[in-house]
Parts: structure tokens; sequence; C-alpha cells
């Protein structure tokens, strides 16, 4: 598989929901071996009480670890949801190669000094991509929208040498509510590490499709509890017309699209 058989597993063309997949990680992603790969792909990441969500007119956002999060979208599409990435950093400055116990091969420099290490992420990506080639969904099947919650908070230090590719997440990152409940969705179940409020950026669309009358729930995967109704808490800034500008100050943009550059690189 090329990158664009890759995107095109994670976004099919007759998916309503593909519109949405961020294309920035696949521009750059290099999926080699990926035969050998998806023999990796694990089950079980899913707990069964969360299986048992899965239910007409729910869609969901994953906001987990980009070391498990792609996985998790592929355990729901074999249970009938489309995922669908939205995953707008960039792994480094060049081409990113995955492959059986390979990380980036051509950028290590990069890579030793990235922010948010998109390593496990990507090569999920790669895993599920010949994992969903097998899977028919409906084209109009519920979303799972996922989301690497390290995005901003990354996993190393950010110092004056660092790859920044920290990113967060808008409203016009996501379809409105009036789109969602056009296709059935009434009610977005939010998973995250533990139940509660959504990260800030998040709060920002969650906020939005809750006042367009779109139900939201919470459930913790570490609670092993069941999903419950939240109200949105309104995040600084909701709706004001300067907030993306003012929010992406201090980020890096990336040639690709996405976010990611050092400090004085032109890319930045």
């Amino acid at each position: 598989m090329n990158k664009a058989d890759v995107f095109l597993a994670w976004a099919p063309k007759d998916s309503i929901w593909s519109p949405w997949v961020v294309p920035v990680a696949f521009a750059q992603l290099n999926c080699a071996d990926l035969a050998q790969s998806e023999a990796k792909q694990e089950a079980g990441i899913i707990p069964e009480w969360l299986k048992g969500t899965v239910s007409g007119g729910r869609a969901y956002v994953l906001d987990m670890p980009g070391e498990i999060v792609a996985r998790m979208g592929v355990e729901l599409a074999r249970l009938g949801v489309r995922p669908v990435p939205i995953i707008d950093g960039s792994p480094s400055q060049g081409e990113f190669s995955i492959g059986p116990g390979v990380g980036a091969t051509d950028v290590i420099g990069a890579s030793a000094n990235v922010v948010v290490d998109m390593t496990e992420l990507l090569r999920s990506l790669c895993e599920g991509a010949a994992a969903l080639c097998e899977i028919h969904l409906a084209a109009d099947a519920m979303p799972a929208f996922l989301l690497d919650s390290k995005r901003m908070t990354g996993h190393r230090v950010l110092t004056d040498e660092s790859y920044d590719n920290r990113w967060q997440v808008f409203p016009q990152d996501f379809p409105s509510a009036k789109f969602l409940l056009e296709h059935a969705v009434q009610r977005v179940l939010l998973v995250q590490g533990r139940k509660g409020q959504p990260q800030e950026d998040l709060a920002h669309v969650l906020l939005r499709w809750q006042e367009g009358g779109v139900a939201i729930e919470s459930v913790g995967l570490n609670d092993g509890s069941s999903p419950e109704r939240i109200v949105v808490a309104r995040p600084s800034r909701f709706r004001a017309i300067w907030y993306r500008a003012l929010a992406i100050l201090g980020l890096r943009r990336h040639w690709s699209g996405g976010f990611g550059g050092f400090p004085m690189s032109s890319s930045g």
C-alpha cells in the first residue's frame, strides 16, 4: 500500500464522514512492509462494557493517547462504526517510514527532539489500513472521531531545539450539529481516560453540538463505568471570532498543512 491507499482506507470515497479525515500525517507516511506489520494488530483494546455502547444514533469522540486510539478505531469498525482520524500534527520534517520495529528512519534527528511522538500512532494507521480494507461499513455508519489526547501536552518537554508538532482541534475540523442530526446522530459519547469534561479545545466543539441539540455523554476507559450525560462547561473565548487565531499563537505550521516545525525553521 502506498500513502494514497492508506489514506483511502481510512477515508473511503463512499463514506459521508471522509471529508473530515485530516490528511496531514498521511502525506508524509511511508508504510513499509505493511503485510508484516498488519499481523501486529491486537484485539482487546476496547473493553467489553464499552463495546456494549454501540447502538443506533450514537457517535463517538475518542480522545485517547495516540498509542492506542487508531487501534481502538479499528476495533469499533469491526462493530460497524466508521473511524475518522482527526490528526493535525506532522510527525517530522520529512518522510516518516513505518515498518516492523522501525520508527522514523529518514528523520532521526527530528524524531529525537519531537514534542509529540507520533511513531506508534502512525504505525497503527499503517496496520489498520489493511484491516479496514477487509471491513465493509455502510456509507452512513455512525462515526468515531479519533484524537490524540497528548496533542498539546506531548511526550517530551518543549525546548528551543524541539520539533514542535503540538496541535489543537477547532469546530471547523468537525461536522456541524445540524449535519450530525441530519445523519441520525442524536448523541455523542466522549471516551477519555477518565469520565468528565473534555479538554478545552474539544469543549469548543462539543458545546456547539450540545447547543445544536446533540446530547453529549462521557465515559472513562479507566473507570469501567457506564456512560453519563454531561453538560459541557463553557470554555474561554467560546465563539469569539478571533479564537482560532489566538489559539494557534506559539504553534508552528508545517508545509503539509498541519502543525510542526523547529523554532527558526522556514516551516515554522
